[in-house]
């Protein structure tokens, strides 16, 4: 009699390794847990590590980490938020360090692919010596502020908001914050390379830049000088070049900064930057508030500052921009006109141009609603 033939056993899919290898699976994250398990490491700090991620592969990344258990990230100041190996995050390492040796010792040649080098910048960067805010974890930000100003009075009511997404360097002009006063006339191209500076100094191999008033031909320079290193440009309220309003109101704003009356100044300020619809909807008490904290707000480096302001000239810079851009066009604006926010939108390749109904001050008008367009722009295009 014939042997009856053998049926083959049953094959079934392991459900513990389907479990697993719907996190494992995923491309980069095995990197990702193998980086960490020599010490908590920045945002930043990985991006250079693992040179072939793109930043916002590496933020995806880290946050289905966090979300499955095996990592957590925490602040700890005054740096940013430091990215960790849960116990289970580290139970895998034995698994992945057998992975990484079976790879290693395979008998057919393995298959690389060059590495992607690390950026350098069209220009040498400086030693980064201006002060500077850093915040939060994820994607690089780097902040340039308005003239006058600082990276707290500019951006601080959205530095939460914004570092809640992502890694943010803001770094403070000559006269600024913590920034001692300069003794000479100030520099666009040092503004824009200190910038870069300040976020590579923080981990940042590539970032985001946002520009607001002067901060905005400050991070166009940095982005004509630095292409490898910006990702993505946010310009708000700020203009490509002087125009006759700018060259009329910019002297008197840098007279009454070198006069001995603060309060003088900030009346001018005040009567300027905010929009008709803020400035018209304040009673006596709350306008002669508002005086007083623009008085006390003004940095020491404001003649400066607004020295500066004028001679900034960014034309020639804008038909080569590639990061993609976004223009905020303030449309009560009495400093910067709508005139120049469109010209910006229309010269910069494929720029988007978004209007804002405020005055000069959009963190004191609509805040929000500011911080907003930051961060979804910036979630749309990989910022």
């Amino acid at each position: 009699m014939a042997a009856r033939p053998t049926r083959p056993v049953p094959l079934t899919a392991d459900a513990d390794l389907i479990a697993a290898f719907e996190v494992l699976g995923q491309k980069w994250t095995g990197i990702i847990l193998h980086t960490l398990a020599t010490r908590p490491a920045r945002y930043g700090e990985l991006s250079a590590a693992i040179t072939r991620i793109s930043t916002k592969m590496l933020a995806d990344r880290l946050r289905e980490l966090v979300e499955t258990g095996l990592v957590t990230h925490a602040q700890l100041p005054p740096g940013p938020a430091t990215y960790t190996l849960t116990a289970d995050g580290r139970a895998l390492l034995p698994a992945l360090e057998q992975i990484r040796c079976w790879s290693r010792h395979r008998t057919r040649t393995p298959r690389h692919s060059p590495g992607k080098a690390t950026p350098v910048s069209a220009h040498p960067l400086p030693d980064a010596t201006y002060a500077r805010t850093v915040l939060g974890s994820g994607p690089g930000l780097a902040l340039a502020h308005g003239a006058g100003s600082s990276i707290d009075n500019t951006y601080g009511p959205i530095l939460e908001g914004l570092a809640a997404h992502h890694t943010v360097v803001g770094v403070d002009y000559p006269g600024s914050g913590d920034t001692p006063r300069s003794t000479t006339p100030l520099s666009l191209d040092d503004l824009a390379d200190q910038l870069v500076a300040g976020a590579v100094a923080e981990g940042l191999e590539t970032f985001a830049v946002s520009g607001y008033s002067l901060g905005g031909p400050v991070a166009i320079r940095a982005a004509a000088r630095h292409p490898e290193r910006v990702t993505a440009l946010v310009l708000t309220a700020t203009f490509p070049y002087r125009d006759n309003r700018l060259a009329l109101a910019l002297p008197v704003w840098r007279k009454l900064a070198e006069s001995d009356d603060p309060e003088l100044l900030a009346e001018y300020l005040t009567m300027m930057a905010l929009g008709a619809d803020a400035l018209e909807a304040m009673p006596d008490e709350q306008l002669r508030q508002a005086v007083g904290f623009t008085a006390a707000g003004v940095a020491a480096g404001t003649p400066e500052q607004a020295e500066l302001a004028p001679r900034a000239d960014v034309r020639d810079d804008l038909p080569g921009i590639q990061a993609p851009t976004l223009v905020i066009s303030t449309t009560q604006d009495r400093f910067t006109s709508t005139r120049l926010h469109r010209q910006l939108a229309d010269t910069i390749p494929h720029a988007q141009l978004v209007e804002l109904p405020t005055g000069h001050l959009p963190m004191v008008e609509r805040p929000d609603e500011w911080r907003r367009l930051i961060t979804d722009f910036l979630g749309r295009n990989g910022g």
